[in-house]
C-alpha cells in the first residue's frame, strides 16, 4: 500500500481557446503580455491551476532502490482543489484511481480490490506536505503571505524567491523571460532539500506556458520521478466524479 500511495501522491506532486494537442516545444518571450510588471505576480498569472485542465496522457518513470518502473497517467483538475488521477501500466491496465480534494483522499486499488480513504491530514502526517503545495508538480508558483526576499529583482534573467507555505519552506528559481518556475526546492528542517523539482521544454497553450518534462527528486524516499506530458486540454470545464470500487475492502488511511 505504501508504494501505491507514494507513487499516486508524488506523481501528481506530477488557455485562451479550448485546445487538445500534443506537446509543441516553443521558446517564447512572454515579457510584453502581462498585466503586471511584478515578476512574481505575472508568474502566478500563468499557473495552470487557475482553472480546470485535463492531462489526457503523461508518461511517468519511477526510479528507487527497488529498480525502475514506468506508468501511463491521466490527470483531471477541477478548480480550485480537486484532482482525479488514473495510473495505468504501459499495456493500458488501470492499477489505481485517486481522488484528492482539500480535505479528502480516496484511492481505488484495482489490482487488490481495496479502497483506501482518509483526510488530507494524512499527507501532512506521513509525507510532510499539504494539498496547498500539490500545484508545484505542474510548475505553478505557490505562495502564502509575503516573500522572504525581493520579489522583482532579476539577475541574468533569473529570479530567486523564498517563501513558506503551510509550514513548508520553498526556494524558487524563476525564468524572468518566460515568467515560469524552472526549479523549486522544498527545504526540510536540516536546511537540505527534501524534494527538488525541475521543469523544462515549455510549450504554450492559449496564453500560458506549461512544462513538458518534470523531474522530481525525493531525497527522503531516495526516489526520482520523471514525468513527460504528452497531451493536455486547457481550459477544461468538466466535473470530477469518483466511483468507489464495488465490493472493495475499505481501509482507512491513518
Amino acid at each position: 500500500m505504501r508504494k501505491v500511495v507514494i507513487i499516486s501522491i508524488q506523481c501528481i506532486l506530477i488557455a485562451g481557446c479550448s485546445v487538445t494537442r500534443n506537446v509543441i516545444v516553443e521558446k517564447p518571450d512572454n515579457t510584453n503580455r502581462f498585466t503586471s510588471d511584478n515578476i512574481a505576480e505575472s508568474v502566478s498569472e500563468q499557473n495552470i491551476t487557475n482553472g480546470g485542465f485535463f492531462i489526457e496522457k503523461a508518461e511517468i518513470e519511477l526510479n528507487n532502490d527497488k529498480g525502475k518502473e514506468k506508468f501511463i497517467a491521466n490527470i483531471k483538475f477541477e478548480a480550485p482543489d480537486k484532482y482525479l488521477i488514473s495510473l495505468k501500466s504501459r499495456s493500458g491496465i488501470e492499477g489505481a484511481r485517486i481522488y484528492l480534494s482539500k480535505d479528502t483522499i480516496l484511492i481505488n486499488d484495482r489490482i487488490n480490490q481495496i479502497e483506501y480513504y482518509g483526510t488530507s491530514f494524512y499527507l501532512r502526517k506521513k509525507y510532510g506536505f499539504s494539498m496547498s503545495t500539490l500545484p508545484l508538480i505542474f510548475g505553478d508558483l505557490v505562495v502564502e503571505g509575503n516573500f522572504k526576499n525581493n520579489g522583482n529583482k532579476c539577475i541574468e534573467d533569473r529570479l530567486k524567491l523564498e517563501c513558506e507555505v503551510k509550514g513548508v519552506d520553498l526556494n524558487y528559481s524563476i525564468d524572468c523571460k518566460k515568467r515560469k518556475v524552472i526549479l523549486v526546492n522544498q527545504i526540510n528542517n536540516l536546511v537540505q532539500p527534501g524534494v527538488k523539482i525541475k521543469y523544462d521544454r515549455f510549450h504554450i497553450i492559449g496564453y500560458i506556458l506549461v512544462p513538458e518534462t518534470i523531474e522530481l527528486e525525493d531525497y527522503q524516499y531516495n526516489t526520482s520521478i520523471r514525468i513527460k506530458v504528452i497531451k493536455i486540454v486547457k481550459p477544461w470545464n468538466g466535473n470530477l466524479k469518483f466511483v468507489p470500487g464495488k465490493g472493495y475492502e475499505l481501509i482507512e488511511l491513518v
